[in-house]
């Protein structure tokens, strides 16, 4: 299964948390990122820009689409077209929005040096929140709240699955 949405809605914790119910192996694409880039997500923006690091990203997903995982993706994913190709197409991988309320994620990713494009003043960031929902909804086969427990959260994904939506 796949997890998006806006950065700080939980979707790397989400994801350790099924992977633990589920007893599955969890990719987060910022951790594959680096290791194909050669340095860390903050350097990549720094020397090379967004652009440089969309493409990181995308070659990241494409690399382990095909592993039976749980994978978070990158909170801007959904931005580069190669990439939001690549989700648009999967048929046999459930996709699952992530989302909260802009506040509660916006000061969930405050002061976080990772996030080069979390830092900014209140209302860009929410541009940038607003801008992504569409694409989202668009490839999501579910959205699921993040305003719960985690564990909370985690239940009503598996849910879902059981009720035969999907194979887990």
């Amino acid at each position: 299964m796949i997890l998006i949405g806006f950065m700080g809605c939980g979707k790397t914790t989400i994801a350790h948390e099924l992977g633990l119910q589920l007893n599955k192996k969890t990719i987060d694409l910022d951790d594959v990122i680096p290791k194909i880039a050669g340095q860390p997500i903050p350097e990549i923006f720094a020397a090379e820009g967004e652009a440089a690091f969309r493409e990181y990203e995308f070659q990241a997903l494409q690399s382990i689409l095909k592993e039976n995982a749980i994978i978070a993706t990158g909170g801007g994913v959904v931005t580069y077209e190669k990439s939001y190709a690549l989700l648009k197409e999967l048929t046999d991988m459930p996709v699952f929005f992530l989302n909260a309320p802009f506040d509660d994620l916006y000061s969930r990713i405050q002061e976080d040096d990772n996030r080069p494009l979390g830092n900014q003043d209140i209302e860009k960031v929410r541009a940038l929140y607003n801008s992504r929902l569409d694409k989202y909804s668009a490839l999501a086969d579910r959205e699921i709240s993040t305003s719960k427990t985690v564990a909370d959260t985690a239940a009503e994904i598996i849910s879902y699955m059981d009720d035969g939506n999907f194979k887990a």
